[in-house]
């Protein structure tokens, strides 16, 4: 790994936490550590921001897989934003193969481990993002288990980060996962938000007190 490679990382501030993390759910590799400290990396297609402020990060995973077994003992992941590139979407699928507990699925795909800043489970230098997170609660369901995360503190690519805190959207290029019964393909959702125009012809008497939703919802009103 190089020294250049790791110093294009940058700590993002805490206040820009929520604003890193968009799309609101998008495709990652979550990475854990067991109790030997050996590394985890599998793929997940669905993890969503759940909470805005403080950010909480959620996801569900096959009862006794790895990284259920790995947040369960350790209480610790690490959500890596995959881009969508050819090459980091084949490695992605990689790591989303049945290894033993005991193979190093980064080495498997071909990918780096980065230290973390603040968490046990390393980053992955290849992804842009990253957000490191203390599991907050974790619940059974069916044959799931549904992971809710407390987000420690975020790192991204230097270039993946505007001064206001918001994505860089054709350097981030976050992505969507179809699905195995779509032959494992993807969508990517890294083109510039569309803005919606429209109106409200309301009054304040129609929405919660105290909300202030014409600030919100009519950016001009801010200036």
């Amino acid at each position: 790994m190089s020294e250049h490679a790791q110093s294009n990382k940058v700590d993002v501030r805490p206040q820009w936490w929520d604003s890193m993390f968009a799309p609101s759910s998008c495709l990652v590799l979550i990475t854990t550590c067991d109790d030997e400290g050996r590394v985890n990396a599998a793929a997940f297609g669905t993890c969503t921001r759940v909470c805005h402020d403080p950010v909480h990060i959620a996801f569900t995973v096959g009862l006794g897989k790895d990284t259920a077994n790995n947040v369960l003992a350790n209480g610790q992941f690490v959500v890596n934003v995959v881009p969508f590139e050819a090459d980091m979407l084949d490695r992605t699928l990689v790591c989303g193969l049945p290894f033993r507990p005991t193979n190093d699925e980064l080495a498997a795909a071909g990918l780096s481990a980065l230290p973390s800043r603040v968490v046990r489970p390393p980053r992955i230098l290849e992804c842009r993002s990253h957000f490191e997170c203390s599991v907050a609660w974790t619940h059974p369901w069916l044959n799931r288990l549904m992971v809710c995360g407390k987000v420690e503190a975020v790192s991204a690519d230097a270039d993946c980060i505007d001064t206001q805190g918001h994505v860089v959207w054709d350097r981030l290029k976050p992505a969507h996962y179809c699905g195995a019964r779509y032959g494992n393909k993807f969508v990517p959702v890294y083109e510039k938000p569309t803005p919606a125009h429209w109106r409200y012809e309301g009054t304040d008497d129609d929405f919660i007190e105290g909300q202030d939703w014409q600030t919100a919802f009519y950016p001009e009103l801010k200036k």
